[in-house]
Formats: C-alpha cells, structure tokens, sequence
C-alpha cells in the first residue's frame, strides 16, 4: 500500500490545520560514567527518549482567523489530546508549543510552528493500557491478514466466464448494499457524501476490479473504515449489521461440483470474509472511539475524535459481549491461521478495553413509585433535578411520559 493511501488529514483536538512538513525525534537516554584513570567510559541504557514530534503548518481562507483562535484555545487547553498526525495516524499527545507568524504581506494566511511531546502516563511503576491504540492495532492485524487471505482464495482467471460473471454480481450487490437506505443513515455532512462515492465506485468498477483482487481488498477495506468518520456514534451498529448481513456459516463447497463451480462458492465466502473482517474490527475501533465530522466555516470539513461514551456500564457490557460473541464466531469460521490468531487478539483487547476500567460509568437499577407521579417529580426524588426525568422516559418508554403508573417496575441509573 502507497504512503498516500495511508495519509490522514492533520487535526489537534478536532481542530484542523495543513501541514507543510513533519518531523519527529527519538532515542535512548544514556548515563556516561567516565571513571579517573580509566580509557573506556561506560553508557548506563536509561530508557526511551520521549517522542517529540514538530509540524510546520499553515491556515488559509477569509475566516482563518477563527480556525488559528480555536487551535489556539486547544493548544493551551491542560492534558493530553488526540493529534491526528499526516503520517503517523492518531496519537496521544501534549502540546508543547505553538507559534503563530502572520503578516500583511500574506493576508488571510497564517503560519503555524507546533511542538507535541507523547502524553505518556502518570501510573508509574503500575501499568495500563493504551485501548485505542491496542485495539487500533490489533484491527489493523485483522483487515491486513483478512485482505493477504482473501488475496490468496479469490480467483477469476483461468476459469469459465461464469466464473467472473458471479463473482462481478456479488461485488454490485456488496456496493448496492452498502449504499442503500436500509444501510445508511441520514445525514448532510460532506463525509456521508465521500462514504457514498467511494461504494458506489466498488460497484461502477466491479469487472475489473475482479481482475485485480489486492486493489478490490484494499477498497472495500477503505469504504468500510470510512463508515466510523461519516457516522458517526451510529456506526457502530452500522458495522455490526454489515457484519451480521454477511456471516456465511454454509461451508465449502462439496467436491462433486466442478472446478469452476466450487471457485465460485470460494470466491463468495472469501469477499464475504473480507467485509466480515473490515467491519468487525471497525467496529472494535468504534467501541472505544467516536469520531464525528461536522462542516466548518470556510466550507470543508473536520473531523473529531473522542473516547466512546455509554450510558451505563450494562451498556458497555453489552456492547463488549456483542462484540466478543462475533468475534468468536469469526475465529471459529476462518480456515486462516493467521486471521484466527489475530481475531484472537482482538477479542482480547476489546475484553481488556470495554467499559474503560478509568470511567466511572452508573450502573441501572429498578425502582417502582408507590403511586402514579409525574415524571418530573420521580426524577427530583430520584436525582435532585426534575430535568432528568427526559432520562427515565427515555430508558422505559412509558404509555403517558408525563405520569409513570404506581408500582410499575422503572429502569433507571443507580449512581448517575
């Protein structure tokens, strides 16, 4: 895969800006202990420098003015946040350092210096884990494995045109799926327009995209990875539904077929495996990242990151098992050694992950009112704020949201 497939537009805090160029610093830290009367010093190994990374960037446009305030206020903004780097991907990181140039030799422009050092961890010497990278990883172990062993299984030449005929079928159905309403949530941002061409493109280019299986993979790859920035919190169950709508649980196709027969039956279950696994592990990501994309006032778009938030920790709960139980069943059905061990790993992550063991997250409780009583006044029983009774409508649907039933059992959060 190209570097440019790989390049991602540069954001702090969901704060958007170009990027002219990019470096980075890194290393060990060393002791040299150079002894009296003695030639040869010795270098004591202290550990790994922390990684610094520098960006020279710019803003341009009638109002770059609002952007340069709100990198500004981010940039001084305590505590570490996410850098969507050009090159590297995501990172965790503090900001060290901004300098803004302007002058009005270059109007409606500034240029930018920014120094980020890695966030690190305040837990020394007891460990913790980093879940969105982990799981970040661990999916991108999924998605490379899947495409290597679907590169492996799908095949066109060589054999009857029936061959390639159903397999062009199946493509156009895999496009018109994912761009069906059924499929996609409404919505106006630009990001849900890019999401569309990128399938309808898979299914315009269906013939000869069977031609080239490793570019079909890495298509399908990208349109399904792009469903977490145009959906946003919806997407998790946008994944799991693409995952569920693909699970083939058929089998191999019987030997008394003929050649050109049984690739047909395996060039199915290898694109069906290959969605399979891009959703899966997308939605593992979404489990533990939200990103959203809005417009912005000189006409593009950015585009946020944010831990994941539930509810409740039975939310994160079910989340966690949903995800457990698919993954499982995707190790159970890969024939790939390769792809069952990295299914494997992400199930681990995602058990390690979800709920994040920092948040403190309510858990649900029951309560029955001994009489019929406003919502309102539950709520102000219950929490002290009469506002949350939305909250208990919501959760319990009840046939009058303005009075909940005496002794009706209510669903609600214990420690919200």
């Amino acid at each position: 895969m190209a570097w440019r497939d790989n390049y991602r537009a540069a954001t702090f805090r969901g704060v958007g800006f170009f990027v002219a160029t990019a470096d980075s610093s890194h290393g060990r830290r060393q002791a040299v202990h150079e002894a009296a009367q003695r030639d040869i010093p010795y270098t004591e190994d202290l550990g790994r420098k922390s990684r610094e990374f520098g960006i020279t960037g710019y803003l341009l446009g009638k109002e770059y003015d609002v952007a340069r305030e709100e990198l500004i206020k981010v940039c001084e903004q305590a505590g570490p946040g996410v850098l969507v780097h050009p090159y590297r991907g995501e990172l965790t990181v503090v900001c060290r350092g901004l300098t803004v140039s302007e002058s009005s030799d270059e109007g409606g422009k500034c240029t930018l210096t920014m120094t980020f050092l890695e966030a690190g961890e305040a837990s020394y010497p007891s460990a913790k884990v980093d879940s969105v990278n982990a799981i970040s990883a661990k999916a991108g172990e999924v998605t490379e494995t899947g495409k290597e062993n679907f590169v492996e299984d799908f095949l066109t030449k060589g054999y009857p045109s029936f061959v390639a005929e159903a397999a062009t079928t199946q493509i156009k159905d895999l496009s018109d799926f994912l761009s069906s309403p059924e499929f996609i949530v409404s919505s106006d941002i630009q990001a849900v327009s890019d999401y569309y061409d990128k399938v309808k493109g898979i299914g315009a280019d269906a013939f000869s995209l069977i031609q080239t299986p490793f570019e079909f993979a890495g298509q399908v790859v990208d349109a399904i990875s792009s469903i977490r920035s145009a959906f946003g919190g919806s997407a998790f169950g946008m994944l799991m539904s693409l995952y569920n709508q693909y699970f083939d649980s058929s089998g191999s196709a019987p030997t008394s077929m003929t050649p050109g027969r049984q690739q047909v039956v395996k060039n199915t279950s290898a694109v069906s495996a290959l969605v399979r696994q891009a959703a899966i592990s997308e939605a593992a990501i979404a489990a533990v990242v939200t990103q959203t994309t809005e417009d912005v006032s000189n006409g593009g778009t950015k585009t946020t990151s944010a831990p994941t938030k539930y509810d409740s920790y039975e939310a994160a709960i079910a989340v966690r098992t949903e995800l457990s139980d698919r993954l499982d069943e995707e190790s159970e059905t890969t024939s790939s050694d390769l792809v069952y061990v990295a299914v494997t790993d992400l199930r681990t992550a995602v058990v390690q992950a979800v709920p994040n063991p920092e948040q403190d997250l309510p858990r649900l409780a029951t309560f029955s009112p001994r009489q019929t009583l406003p919502s309102l006044l539950v709520a102000y029983q219950l929490y002290g704020d009469a506002s949350r009774a939305e909250d208990i409508v919501l959760r319990n649907d009840p046939r009058r949201p303005g009075f909940l039933i005496g002794g009706q059992q209510l669903e609600v959060l214990a420690n919200g």
